[in-house]
């Protein structure tokens, strides 16, 4: 079957919550970055009356839903795919993930896992409640949480406002334990998300959007798999992105460092095939394909640990094992190796 690729920026802000800049706007500056769609997810406000496609780019809305009395704030969720409004579910995270999947949505995890340095006096907004069940994944990698995290002092604030690629290592060690550890009961999905506010900041006679929508829609992308093309019609083309997104048909890349288009990873068989998110019999004698478009140092994954890297732009494993495998992409940028492509997995059964 031939898979048609399409690259979103996931989890945004517009002036409908706490972003900087309209709907309208937001569009026309991801049309200029060159994406295929995007999907806002204002606070606790579902605007679902802006969805639908702007010229060459879907427009998509989700929700970004927390409990506004919670005090310390923790366990943001992100629904996709509801039509209806779910906020008022906020304060029980249980019962707001059933009241997303009643209405066939689906829902991510937001920045499981936060560092909130002392300095910048950001709030620590971790997952705080991890007895929760059916939610589809986790967002495994969250820009501004990761930018935040690095800014430990007034330098390297500075250095980070201006030159926000050096802050950026990738996703955090707990977020991807946390990841295997889920995997090894269930299927759990990932995505990146850009978490973009646009806010503009101010320091003396300073004044600089950190992290602006430009910025953020050039970097942390979601590169979604789905089995026919995009054919203008809103409810068609929704779907096909809510599908590859529940079902994990998707990687995270980190585009700055280099454009992760056609990146591949397959398991084949003489019997069939499977990409990302989908199951292949071990008695099927699959063999994993990696196929990168740019050097990389490529590692496959099995169940946690490392069972097969090479530097290049191929890998090819033959599993011997069910579980899970996972592939991790990472580039060198700025003198140091970053993470640049996280697939979602493909599952030995």
């Amino acid at each position: 079957m031939p898979w048609h690729e399409y690259v979103g920026v996931i989890h945004l802000h517009t002036t409908s919550s706490d972003g900087t800049k309209t709907h309208e706007e937001v569009a026309k500056i991801a049309i200029r970055e060159g994406l295929d769609f995007i999907i806002v997810t204002d606070h606790n406000r579902l605007v679902k009356e802006q969805e639908g496609w702007q010229g060459p780019l879907l427009l998509l809305v989700g929700e970004e839903i927390h409990d506004t009395h919670r005090n310390p704030q923790a366990s943001h969720y992100l629904a996709f795919g509801i039509q209806e409004e779910v906020a008022q579910h906020a304060a029980e995270p249980q019962a707001l993930i059933e009241a997303v999947n009643n209405q066939r949505g689906f829902g991510f995890l937001a920045h499981p896992y936060e560092i909130a340095p002392p300095f910048t006096r950001e709030p620590d907004l971790s997952w705080a409640d991890w007895e929760v069940e059916e939610y589809a994944g986790l967002e495994v990698w969250n820009y501004m949480s990761e930018f935040k995290a690095r800014a430990t002092s007034l330098p390297a604030t500075l250095l980070y406002a201006y030159f926000p690629g050096l802050a950026i290592h990738g996703p955090f060690s707990q977020t991807l334990q946390r990841w295997d550890q889920l995997l090894t009961t269930r299927k759990v999905a990932v995505l990146g998300g850009a978490d973009v506010h646009g806010k503009i900041y101010r320091l003396g006679p300073l004044r600089r959007a950190i992290l602006s929508y430009e910025h953020c829609f050039r970097a942390l992308r979601t590169h979604i798999l789905v089995p026919e093309p995009f054919n203008g019609q809103l409810e068609h083309d929704r779907g096909l992105v809510n599908d590859a997104l529940r079902e994990g048909c998707s990687s995270t890349a980190y585009d700055m460092i280099g454009n992760a288009v056609s990146f591949r990873f397959l398991a084949k068989s003489p019997l069939g095939a499977a990409i990302m998110g989908q199951e292949i019999p071990l008695g099927e004698d699959p063999e994993f394909w990696v196929s990168s478009p740019l050097p990389a140092d490529l590692r496959l994954i099995h169940n946690g640990q490392v069972v097969a890297q090479d530097q290049g732009k191929a890998l090819r494993y033959h599993p011997r094992e069910k579980g899970y495998y996972r592939v991790e992409a990472y580039r060198r940028h700025f003198l140091k190796k970053r993470g640049w492509v996280f697939t979602n997995p493909i599952y030995i059964v």
